[in-house]
């Protein structure tokens, strides 16, 4: 293991990020709130790093994957502690463990919040906040369509899948041109629902911070009803539709441009499960909320289901109400909808909808085999057949992150917070929701959490954002022995 290469590797990493402080530090200017200096502070500091870094000889072409894996781990570790002391310097949030969570919050787009009042904060603060969502989307995006498969880890199992099927297609055939493509969708995504809340009736400010939010699946807000606070339904509808854009594989986007096909998006296997369960979902939970007499007609039961079934579906954690009421088996369902996620290579959490998928397959065709002990099946996705060894690695990772979840929600429960604010607590981190249910409701937060929760929630939203097994790898003592 050669650490001054990945030192190097690393800072040249934090470097590049701490260029995205640049977002607030030009708005503080702008708006003379005295902050300009300490949004600079952590692109200074990785500035000087990285002449110190610069002098290791070492190209970083040579990296092998262990030291990548490294790399990967770090840079998400660390970045956020960049942004941690950001929001110290600023005085909005004094508290290292509380600074830190939120900057993991918002780097994982998991949307979870320490903040008691957000309106209070200043608004470059807030700005910078949201703009953690947005370079966090696209970077975990980026690196699990063009790292993964190169660490054969994670969510590589679907990763080498779809590798071969882009060489197949010759699509998006290089690493260089899946983040050009992924990053070119990214922001004309974000350019669109800016322009479209601006229509709604936003301010410029607003749909800024909630387009950023939005099309990361993040979740943070600048106001502290949420979505709910502008009392839109245009402003929620786009929002909800967005959510629901940003949760499909961006790569999908790029390759129906190419093909001048929307036949090639909506025929992909994640997309049309994603939107079925969507669908299926936001029906029964209108259904219920009218003739449970939560809300008075169809079309505003049909409203708030909807808004809420796209942001638990997506993981994204905006709140166009305050669910917290509602009956125990919407409730449930939109807690078992963020376990499952969205459709891989997007900004969303989960498990991922090709997992859920392998899941449900084997299941049946094991049930099937129970009755037919003879019989051998084989499992196919689209119209390619998997191999033993990715469904292996499928089932491990399904059972790894099922643990993961119980493992925390039973270590937060020792503190003495009630099962469903624990649990949910841990299933709102890991799977990138945000809000869970209990005191983590939407009208809660986790402010009340002590500093080791909050550190111990920071690493399960980080453990869920790069997919349990390259955090947990460097725990094995084979990954530290000399290749």
């Amino acid at each position: 293991m050669r650490f001054t290469l990945v030192f190097k590797y690393v800072v040249i990493i934090l470097f590049l990020l701490s260029t995205s402080f640049l977002i607030p530090a030009v708005y503080s200017f702008f708006v003379k709130d005295g902050l300009t200096e300490d949004f600079l502070f952590p692109l200074f500091l990785t500035g000087a790093l990285l002449l110190l870094a610069l002098q290791v000889k070492e190209k970083v072409s040579d990296i092998n994957v262990k030291e990548a894996l490294l790399v990967v781990v770090l840079s998400w570790f660390l970045f956020p502690a960049l942004s941690a002391l950001c929001y110290m310097e600023t005085g909005a949030i004094p508290s290292f463990p509380d600074a830190y969570f939120e900057s993991v919050s918002g780097f994982t787009t998991t949307g979870a919040s320490i903040l008691t009042n957000i309106e209070a904060l200043p608004k470059s603060v807030l700005l910078w906040r949201s703009t953690t969502h947005w370079i966090g989307g696209v970077g975990f995006v980026v690196f699990s369509l063009s790292l993964l498969p190169l660490l054969g880890t994670g969510g590589a199992q679907l990763m080498r899948f779809e590798a071969a099927k882009a060489l197949e297609e010759r699509v998006l055939p290089r690493v260089k041109e899946i983040a050009k493509a992924i990053l070119i969708v990214y922001v004309c995504l974000t350019v669109a629902e800016t322009v479209l809340l601006k229509l709604a009736g936003l301010s410029l400010y607003e749909a800024v911070n909630h387009t950023f939010a939005t099309i990361a699946t993040g979740g943070f807000s600048t106001k502290n009803q949420s979505v709910a606070a502008f009392h839109s339904f245009a402003v929620e509808m786009i929002i909800g539709v967005f959510m629901i854009l940003g949760a499909l594989n961006l790569s999908l986007y790029y390759k129906a441009f190419k093909k001048r096909s929307l036949k090639t998006f909506f025929s992909y296997y994640e997309v049309k499960s994603f939107l079925i369960i969507v669908l299926v979902s936001t029906i029964i939970s209108t259904l219920i909320l009218y003739f449970d007499g939560y809300y008075k007609d169809l079309l505003t039961s049909f409203r708030y289901a909807f808004f809420q079934v796209s942001t638990a579906a997506s993981t994204t954690g905006f709140a166009s109400t305050d669910y917290s009421n509602w009956p125990p088996f919407v409730l449930a369902l939109l807690m078992i909808l963020s376990l499952i996620g969205a459709s891989s290579g997007s900004t969303a959490g989960g498990i991922k909808q090709f997992r859920f998928l392998i899941m449900l397959k084997t299941s049946i065709k094991e049930i099937k085999k129970t009755i037919h002990p003879r019989l051998i099946y084989t499992i196919s996705l689209g119209d390619k057949v998997l191999d033993v060894s990715l469904l292996n690695a499928v089932w491990a990772f399904i059972s790894v992150y099922f643990s993961t979840t119980v493992l925390f929600g039973l270590i937060i429960s020792l503190s003495g917070y009630d099962l469903i604010t624990s649990f949910s607590a841990s299933i709102a981190c890991i799977t990138s929701l945000g809000p869970g249910l209990g005191k983590v409701g939407p009208a809660g937060n986790f402010a009340f959490f002590s500093s080791f929760d909050k550190l111990l929630l920071s690493l399960e939203m980080l453990l869920g954002r790069l997919e349990v097994f390259p955090i947990y790898s460097l725990f094995m003592i084979e990954f530290w022995k000399e290749l």
